[in-house]
């Protein structure tokens, strides 16, 4: 794991340590573009000229503009090279492609030992990124495509491969199947698998989506709100089976949270699907068998009615809401 300076960020900012404020947002895996944008130049000593003497005008996003860098050569290799790849992405993080680009070319600049090789790994990664951001996106996958040729477990380049087809309209199947061959070589990756729940549900593949957020719930086992969503996916998907899992997520998402007014809502749902399946039963060996969960799913609609109530007590809400238990009990 890599340690940061001991210093704090505002301390490091106060006392305008460019070089360890770069290392302590690395070291601690921050987001801060515009932190590193401002103070990356000046550690690196980006300088910028117009290439039209004529034209006074400064813009933000460099356009007609040369970039230097007089400063690099101070730091050592490997700190220069990793101010370089930390300044680039953030310039694209902000949009500034014309930075990021210079940051490229001068990676690519100095000595055998300080200058990475358009082969590399490191240098393409940051290729495809600048293209994506130019809107080449046939140009960043072919650069994503051969990254994975050469390492069939680059999670990075399968990633970036699925953004770009999400990132484009009519191409959901495309993205999805790209994000199931990442998942299928990174199946312990809790937030593609929370991604690939939402793209099933795009498509109203409830029964994917429930696949997906029980992988998530192995990662996140005390996530009220994922819990809920796992329980409306089941709930949505219908069948006596599925209504008990139903049940079964929704209580533990209150359990959970218990301001978790849709996971209440939810448990009063599922509690009524649950009945609704059991009167589907035919045969009164079956029905016997689910007495004891229909009693069960009886006090878990009484019992959220009553938390509801309470929760829009002194609320305009608290008689429509009244009115919509009421009738759920009733018919009970």
């Amino acid at each position: 794991m890599m340690t940061g300076p001991e210093d704090d960020l505002p301390t490091l900012i106060a006392r305008q340590d460019h070089l360890n404020i770069l290392r302590y947002i690395r070291a601690h895996k921050l987001r801060e573009p515009q932190t590193v944008v401002t103070h990356g130049k000046l550690l690196l000593g980006v300088t910028t000229a117009s290439n039209n003497a004529s034209d006074n005008s400064n813009t933000d996003d460099n356009d007609g503009q040369s970039i230097t860098m007089r400063r690099q050569h101070l730091l050592g290799d490997a700190e220069r090279l990793a101010a370089l790849e930390q300044l680039c992405i953030a310039s694209l993080d902000i949009g500034n492609l014309p930075l990021a680009e210079s940051c490229l070319d001068a990676m690519q600049a100095g000595t055998s030992s300080s200058y990475v090789t358009k082969e590399s790994a490191r240098y393409r990664k940051l290729l495809g990124m600048c293209l994506e951001a130019s809107g080449d996106y046939d140009g960043a996958s072919d650069v994503y495509n051969r990254l994975l040729m050469d390492n069939p477990s680059n999670g990075y380049a399968a990633k970036r491969k699925y953004c770009i087809l999400a990132s484009q309209p009519g191409k959901d199947m495309e993205a999805m199947k790209a994000l199931n061959d990442y998942l299928s070589t990174h199946p312990g990756d809790v937030a593609a698998w929370n991604q690939m729940a939402e793209a099933c549900l795009s498509v109203s593949d409830f029964q994917g989506a429930a696949y997906c957020y029980e992988e998530v719930i192995l990662g996140c086992p005390l996530d009220s709100n994922i819990h809920c969503k796992l329980g409306e996916a089941y709930c949505t998907v219908g069948g006596l089976s599925n209504a008990k899992l139903a049940r079964k997520h929704m209580a533990q998402a209150v359990q959970l949270d218990s301001n978790n007014l849709r996971a209440w809502y939810g448990l009063i749902a599922a509690a009524e699907v649950f009945l609704e399946e059991v009167d589907k039963i035919s045969g009164k060996g079956k029905k016997e068998a689910e007495e004891e969960g229909v009693e069960v799913a009886k006090e878990l609609i009484k019992f959220g009615g009553e938390k509801l109530v309470h929760v829009y007590k002194g609320s305009k809400m608290r008689s429509v809401v009244g009115g919509l238990l009421k009738e759920s009990s009733e018919s009970l």
